[in-house]
């Protein structure tokens, strides 16, 4: 796993990319561009593991998008930790599809994402100072 150092004030700028992504992605579904909402989702969801781990270790992920999990090992206790690796499985097999086959998202797709995103950046949200 692949790690890079950051300062822990910093979370709040991967919270802040987090939160803007999810709008994003909200307005893509809105607008039926599936596709991008999915991808904005995924990229919502990187980015508040980030937010956590870098505020609780001074680290972020670095490697692919699949380590993310990895960094907020420690952060979550067993019951949350184990619900965002669900969420956050269930983006990466939707981020797979969207980016790199030739199948286009539906709008269940999008929603599905949105929907774990949301959930994903709301649960880190409560683990951090406001």
């Amino acid at each position: 796993m692949s790690e890079k150092p950051v300062d822990k004030e910093l979370y709040k700028n991967y919270l802040q990319k987090a939160e803007e992504m999810l709008e994003e992605a909200k307005h893509s579904l809105n607008t039926s561009r599936y596709n991008a909402a999915v991808v904005e989702s995924i990229h919502s969801a990187i980015n508040s593991m980030d937010a956590l781990a870098v505020f609780y270790f001074g680290r972020r992920h670095g490697g692919g998008h699949e380590s993310a999990l990895d960094t907020i090992k420690g952060a979550l206790d067993a019951k949350d930790f184990a619900e965002m690796s669900r969420q956050f499985a269930d983006l990466m097999i939707l981020k797979n599809q969207a980016e790199y086959q030739p199948k286009l998202m539906r709008s269940q797709d999008a929603s599905i994402a949105v929907k774990r995103a949301t959930r994903i950046l709301s649960s880190i949200q409560e683990k951090l100072p406001s």
